[in-house]
C-alpha cells in the first residue's frame, strides 16, 4: 500500500493544492477502504475536509449513489398529506381600541415576533403568513 502524502504536491498562487482527476480518484478509493470517517481521513492525510467531502459528494452523485441536491425554492414543495396541528395560546382581554373603533388583533410567533393588524383584511394576511412560515 503507498502512502497518499508521499507524493510531490502543486500548489497554485494562493497556496491551494492542485489535485488532478486521476490522484483524486485514488485518494478516493484508498478513504473507501480505510473504513475511517471522512473528517478522520481528510485529518490523517492533510486534506481540507470541506474540499474531501465535495470530491466525496460529488463521486456519490456520479455513481447515483444519491440524486442531485434539489435548489430551494426552485419548485413548490408538496403540501403535506396530514398537515401537522399546533395550537397555540388565546388571551382575550382589554385592547386599547384602534382608530376604527376595532381592537387590533396581536399574534405572537415563535422567536420573539409580533404581529397586530385591526382589520379583516389584516387578518388573513395574518393568517397566510402564519401558514407560510408553517408555525
Amino acid at each position: 500500500m503507498t502512502k497518499i502524502s508521499e507524493k510531490i504536491m502543486k500548489t497554485d498562487a494562493l497556496g491551494r493544492v492542485l489535485t488532478t482527476a486521476e490522484r483524486r480518484e485514488e485518494i478516493l478509493d484508498h478513504f473507501e477502504r480505510s473504513g475511517l470517517s471522512g473528517a478522520a481521513f481528510a485529518k490523517m492525510h492533510g486534506i481540507n475536509y470541506t474540499t474531501f467531502a465535495t470530491w466525496v459528494q460529488r463521486r456519490r452523485r456520479e455513481r447515483g449513489e444519491y440524486p442531485e441536491a434539489e435548489i430551494p425554492g426552485s419548485k413548490p414543495d408538496p403540501a403535506p398529506e396530514n398537515p401537522k396541528l399546533t395550537l397555540a395560546e388565546v388571551v382575550i382581554g382589554e385592547a386599547p381600541a384602534t382608530g376604527a373603533g376595532v381592537s387590533p388583533l396581536r399574534v405572537e410567533l415563535p422567536g420573539g415576533i409580533s404581529l397586530e393588524v385591526g382589520d379583516g383584511a389584516g387578518v388573513r394576511l395574518a393568517a397566510q403568513l402564519v401558514r407560510e412560515l408553517g408555525v
